[in-house]
């Protein structure tokens, strides 16, 4: 659900370079499937930290596993309170709403159903999250002006280069490039995918070596279309943008505040002014695609950009909040002022259904390492199987409660 909200507002102030984070994954995938799927399977292993037992001492693996539990389980506030700024703009709703929610429905069916239902339900999750992906991009692309097609947006975004999905420069100071992409992010990967309980609990419950090097193959090969896919739309959002006045501060509430100021009603006014020159210049650009046209349509992005980020300064002046950014609220924004009703309920399943299968998967992890690592490790070690699948759901129970608290802040 961050990944939908977050990367379609990447996208739309700075391009398709995000994309290149994700290049060292199918390597990452590999080199696990090759090492670590099998080393975990002899090693017959329950958790992630169970084999640091075997291979160091009790110590080790608690500690291991405390911090898993400690950094996890505020995680999962995180990834319930993202989502759930969204939805209460979209709903109207309160956050706090939003967040229990989403929060405690995941909670019960993970409860009740344990790893079983978390996988089953991603399934279903993971088809409807890519339907809304293909309907958006259709409903986007079918409010362009009727004289741009989509290649004329392409052409328009990539004329202010956000179309670029490679970068081989070796510029310390550029956050996403080939090398981060395929160096850094490899290491990040191989660490997640392989050390962290939420994703290696994903091939231990499979029934062979060949089903979890399947499982991992598969989140590596459909994870870079879907980055793209969910991109693309941040991109169509941006050229629709072009053609029709955007927000000039997509955050509602921060909007709200500066509308009081001496300063908004003239800056609005600008706002309006550079948009329609860059509106003007777009739809030149598009029809023409000569190089004095693409330098004009530059040129008015670059003045329009310039009082965007005085809107941005009046806001931290305003507020005192001199981190403000409103990327996250660009696609709720769209979503809100522009999607027919039908389809805006689609994007909402879509956004619930990603926070729910990221949130199932986190606490069915949680609810198992504390089950394994520590209940039946230092407290109950001889106690049936149905004892602990038992106290696996009472511990599903609080970690959904924690998670909802931490998220409230």
């Amino acid at each position: 659900a961050i990944t939908l909200v977050g990367t379609t507002g990447q996208a739309y102030s700075d391009g398709m370079r995000f994309l290149q984070f994700y290049y060292g994954m199918p390597l990452a995938m590999v080199i696990l499937c090759v090492t670590l799927v099998p080393f975990f399977y002899r090693a017959k292993v329950f958790t992630a930290y169970e084999y640091l037992e075997k291979r160091f001492d009790a110590k080790t693996r608690s500690l291991t596993s405390f911090c898993f539990l400690l950094s996890r389980g505020l995680s999962v506030g995180v990834i319930i309170a993202a989502p759930s700024v969204v939805l209460s703009i979209i709903l109207g709703w309160s956050e706090v709403a939003t967040i229990f929610l989403i929060g405690m429905s995941t909670t019960f069916y993970t409860m009740l159903g344990g790893v079983q239902a978390v996988t089953w339900t991603d399934v279903k999750q993971m088809v409807l999250i890519f339907f809304g992906l293909f309907v958006c991009i259709f409903v986007i692309v079918g409010q362009f002006p009727g004289s741009v097609s989509v290649t004329d947006g392409l052409h328009i975004a990539g004329a202010l280069g956000k179309l670029e999905t490679v970068d081989f420069s070796f510029d310390i100071t550029e956050k996403y490039t080939f090398w981060s992409g395929t160096i850094a992010a490899l290491f990040l990967f191989l660490s997640y995918f392989g050390c962290d309980q939420s994703q290696v609990q994903r091939f231990l419950t499979a029934k062979s070596v060949g089903e979890g090097r399947t499982s991992l193959l598969m989140s590596a090969f459909l994870k870079i279309p879907m980055q793209f896919m969910i991109l693309l739309i941040g991109i169509f959002v941006f050229v629709f943008y072009q053609f029709v006045t955007p927000p000039m501060i997509f955050n509602p509430v921060e909007s709200r505040k500066i509308e009081q100021t001496a300063e908004y009603a003239p800056l609005q006014e600008k706002f309006n002014n550079v948009h329609a020159a860059r509106s003007e210049a777009a739809l030149e650009y598009a029809e023409n695609k000569d190089d004095a046209a693409k330098q004009k349509y530059q040129e008015a992005h670059k003045e329009f950009a310039k009082v965007r980020e005085e809107a941005a300064d009046l806001v931290k002046t305003t507020t005192g909040n001199s981190k403000f950014t409103d990327v996250n609220y660009v696609f709720p924004s769209f979503v809100v002022a522009n999607m027919p009703m039908g389809i805006v309920g689609l994007i909402i399943a879509a956004i619930f259904a990603a926070a729910m299968s990221s949130t199932s998967s986190e606490l069915n992890a949680l609810a198992t390492a504390s089950t394994i690592d520590f209940y039946r490790r230092h407290f109950n070690p001889n106690a049936d199987t149905a004892h602990f699948v038992r106290f696996g759901r009472v511990a599903t129970f609080v970690w959904g409660v924690f998670a909802c608290i931490v998220a409230t802040y």
